[in-house]
């Protein structure tokens, strides 16, 4: 009989609500609110709704996972612009409680982010103020942080000192206000775990750095957590839209008595010490939480391991227009050794995961011809190479491991296919492509799409066939008909709905 596992996804998004139930079958049944209930970015979802809808459905689930963000303030992007008090958002967390008492015995993770503070001016996702002191905000946190630590320069000085006579009192204080109450609330929830009531609480870092006002709650969370002891059952690193699918694959795991055993293997020596961009530590130590919070364990030879991690990280991130892009990428990378380390454990009966965050926000184009020119784009369990590295190396591990305990292949094929459109198609090509070419006629640009469905989402379909079927044949044979939507109105993401040829 297939285990019931009910999820509140962090938003409404492909990648929050519709990836979970893409992967790979593992016996198990997902159940996620309807779409309706959720929100619409800065729209948030209803919450009074979907706390009825959980109350309704935990009873005879095996797991639960969930949101917190979406369950108090109705998603990720609303958690920033709230206006809410401090006792009201911790009154719609004890809905928690309430779960536990309905079904005791099911397996519980939740996860509540750290909220962002970006180091552009841009309101997309942020409240209005954004767009005229995004930056200064960004500014203001990191020139505290350092000011504590005693290491502000005498440039640093003076660029603060203009910062805060730049940034009107009422900006700060809402901006201020907002961060101590969603710290206040994730220190309360964090109290579940204490109690006993949750069985793991992720606590991801959304686009941390490693100084600013995300670092210093961070240091504050961090202090709750040792004091209190809660080290294993808690997990604190960057990330954000992939941490619904790492405790998907820990619901999996533990419900199917499984204890997966990973091995990592870097397409750089140095890249272990590489720090991504939007992250505030080296690729290696997410990578341990991420294993840890998958229910998973790391090992370091091949032959004892379940699955092989492919990383494929260069020794530093960095743009294609760098002039030290050769160094890092061609003289400290062997892609020739990565790729045939991969052969080699496929030859070994490994499930093989790759995790391609040679770059941001996009496929490696270099590792994905050498991939399809050795036959090995479908002979691989799991690939994604999409936005930061933490969710690209979450989505990977998910479908990995997802894979490890069902062995379903269409659909594991199915992800793949979607994973190479999107992540190779979309992000590394067709997106800059469409904006650069195609938007400025219409009078739109990266944020600004015509509706989820309008002359843009077929201006990008279009050019996201023609793509693929010229640069991966070997996939674009597989599908029948793809449909594309741009969630959001915007040029960010996209959302796929491919069907494959019988």
């Amino acid at each position: 009989m297939k285990k019931k596992i009910v999820m509140l996804p962090l938003d409404e998004r492909p990648c929050n609500y519709d990836y979970p139930s893409m992967m790979p079958g593992a016996n198990y049944e997902l159940k996620l609110p309807p779409k309706e209930y959720m929100g619409d970015k800065k729209r948030p979802a209803d919450t009074e709704k979907i706390a009825q809808w959980l109350l309704e459905n935990v009873q005879g689930a095996d797991a639960c996972i969930l949101s917190l963000d979406t369950l108090i303030y109705g998603g990720i992007v609303p958690s920033r612009l709230h206006h809410d008090s401090t006792e009201t958002l911790i009154a719609r967390g004890q809905l928690v409680e309430e779960l536990r008492k309905k079904n005791p015995r099911m397996k519980f993770y939740l996860f509540q982010l750290i909220m962002r503070c970006p180091s552009y001016s841009s309101s997309d996702e942020e409240p209005d103020y954004y767009d005229d002191y995004g930056k200064e905000l960004h500014l203001y946190g990191r020139y505290t942080h350092l000011e504590r630590l005693e290491r502000l320069t005498e440039e640093d000085k003076a660029d603060f000192e203009r910062i805060k006579k730049f940034i009107p009192s009422e900006v700060l204080s809402d901006f201020l206000g907002r961060r101590d109450k969603n710290i206040a609330v994730l220190s309360h929830n964090l109290e579940y775990v204490k109690r006993g009531i949750v069985d793991y609480f992720i606590v991801p870092q959304d686009d941390a750095a490693e100084y600013g006002f995300t670092s210093m709650d961070q240091i504050r969370v961090r202090d709750y957590l040792k004091s209190n002891s809660l080290h294993l059952k808690t997990a604190m690193y960057p990330s954000a839209d992939d941490t619904g699918l790492t405790l998907l694959a820990r619901a999996v795991m533990e419900l199917n008595g499984v204890k997966p055993k990973i091995y990592v293997h870097y397409a750089s020596t140095k890249g272990v010490n590489t720090v991504p961009w939007y992250e505030d530590r080296m690729v290696d130590e997410t990578i341990k939480y991420q294993i840890l919070a998958a229910g998973g364990v790391r090992v370091y030879t091949l032959d004892e391991a379940d699955m092989l991690l492919a990383v494929n990280v260069s020794s530093k991130m960095c743009s294609g227009v760098d002039p030290a892009r050769v160094i890092h990428y061609d003289v400290e990378r062997n892609l020739a050794e990565f790729v045939s380390f991969i052969e080699y454990a496929l030859g070994k009966k490994k499930i093989v995961a790759i995790g391609d965050v040679a770059s941001c926000n996009g496929s490696d184009e270099e590792l994905l011809r050498l991939l399809q020119s050795e036959d090995l784009l479908f002979k691989i369990h799991a690939y994604a190479g999409w936005n930061t590295s933490s969710n690209t190396l979450g989505t990977t591990i998910c479908e990995g491991l997802c894979y490890l305990v069902g062995k379903d292949k269409e659909k594991n094929t199915a992800f793949l296919v979607h994973r190479y459109f999107e992540d190779a198609g979309y992000m590394a090509y067709t997106r800059s492509h469409v904006v650069d070419n195609c938007l400025p006629a219409l009078g739109l640009d990266y944020f600004h799409a015509d509706g989820e469905k309008g002359k843009v989402s077929e201006i990008v379909k279009d050019t996201l066939l023609k793509y693929m079927a010229e640069h991966y044949p070997s996939v674009y044979r597989l599908v029948d008909t793809l449909e594309v939507e741009m969630p959001w109105r915007r040029m960010f993401e996209t959302k796929l709905k491919i069907t494959l040829k019988k």
